[in-house]
């Protein structure tokens, strides 16, 4: 029978949006089996911890969950209380009649008597725990123009996408070298035939070889948005062929080889120093001077996918016989380019009014979708 505090564990973890599966809790009621009989705690914690994380982005989360469930806050208090009473009283270091070779040194950790099995209280009751359930599917669907914070478990989710993309685009390119038959093709092909299956036709999805650039608005309106678009790109970047990215406010900077990064964090603090030494911190937009520069530094030719997240305020655009500065620039780009793609976080009403440049963009020959939140953002790039 499975320990209880062993089932809570994997329910609370599993709420908190790790990864636990039956084989999982399984082998957790072993460790707790081999390691109850023990008297240190922090060896179960690290025999389970061993068991449960496969990813060292939920470290924190284990550590939290386990804090819940198998160490009792009371007697930590309690514990924590008695000693700083008895080093309020201890005046023996003060007393010059005390030599200190006379007085036994005090142990940093003292070892408790009692194994893990008997110190836990039969009482536990795990209707009593904290209640963490991540509703990833509300997450998903989660207007992005709303998400102006910082939240941890949308990071979290950014990367499952992320992942969840790579996978996808993995299985395309095994799938194109697979020798699978199609049959519904190679029947609807052969029906000339009278049926006969004379040729046989493989399953192979198209795949084309482009290069793949993104550039991400940060100004104020944009900041967060660009920060979770990044999040999924550094998921999945290893699945592209080749991917440059950038990111502009006022000015243009390029953010590629912060993916180069083992730690999605150590990426995120290297584009954050970069834009703090160039002063991009909720500024405002300038599309036009940003896409020139675009123009100008990006390598763009008929292979090329540019991929812009923006919402499409260009505040300070001017015009020239009815013509938007930023626009003309950006009809320059889509020549070049194979395509251009604007992902706009704002609702479609919202195109229409007059601060808005969606329709100059869609003149100048972008395509320009309704991303409004992450489930739309991820389908949209598994896709590309």
């Amino acid at each position: 029978m499975a320990n209880e505090r062993i089932v809570a564990l994997s329910h609370q973890l599993r709420d908190s949006g790790v990864a636990v599966s039956v084989r999982s809790t399984k082998t957790a009621t072993e460790v707790w089996d081999l390691f109850k009989y023990e008297k240190d705690m922090a060896d179960m914690k690290t025999a389970l911890k061993s068991v449960y994380i496969k990813d060292n982005n939920d470290e924190k989360k284990f550590d939290k969950v386990f804090e819940e469930i198998f160490v009792e806050t009371d007697k930590t208090d309690k514990a924590k209380d008695r000693r700083e009473l008895f080093e309020q009283y201890d005046d023996s270091n003060d007393d010059p009649s005390i030599h200190p070779e006379d007085i036994m040194g005090k142990p940093s950790q003292q070892d408790s008597d009692i194994n893990i099995e008997t110190m836990m209280p039969p009482d536990f009751d795990p209707t009593q725990l904290t209640k963490n359930k991540v509703h990833e599917k509300d997450l998903l669907k989660t207007d992005i123009g709303n998400i102006n914070t910082f939240d941890e478990r949308i990071l979290d989710l950014c990367r499952k996408l992320g992942k969840k993309i790579a996978n996808q685009r993995s299985t395309r390119r095994k799938r194109m070298e697979s020798n699978n038959v199609d049959m519904p093709r190679t029947i609807r092909k052969n029906l000339k035939n009278g049926g006969k299956l004379i040729k046989l036709y493989n399953s192979k999805p198209v795949i084309r070889k482009n290069k793949h650039v993104f550039l991400s608005d940060v100004s104020g309106s944009c900041d967060w948005i660009s920060s979770w678009f990044f999040a999924i790109i550094y998921g999945c970047q290893r699945s592209f062929d080749k991917i440059t990215t950038y990111e502009f406010d006022n000015q243009l900077i390029e953010t590629t080889h912060a993916l180069n990064s083992e730690s999605y964090f150590d990426s995120y603090q290297s584009i954050t120093m970069q834009r703090m030494r160039r002063g991009m911190i909720h500024g405002t937009s300038d599309m036009a001077r940003s896409f020139k520069q675009f123009n100008k530094n990006a390598n763009l030719n008929h292979r090329s996918i540019v991929i812009i997240l923006t919402d499409c305020r260009d505040w300070n655009g001017k015009r020239e016989d009815g013509v938007l500065e930023s626009a003309k620039y950006l009809k320059e780009i889509v020549k070049k380019s194979s395509k251009v793609m604007i992902l706009n976080p704002e609702s479609h009403k919202r195109w229409n009014t007059p601060t808005s440049c969606v329709r100059d963009y869609i003149d100048a020959g972008a395509e320009v979708h309704e991303i409004k939140n992450l489930e739309n953002l991820s389908n949209f790039i598994s896709k590309l």
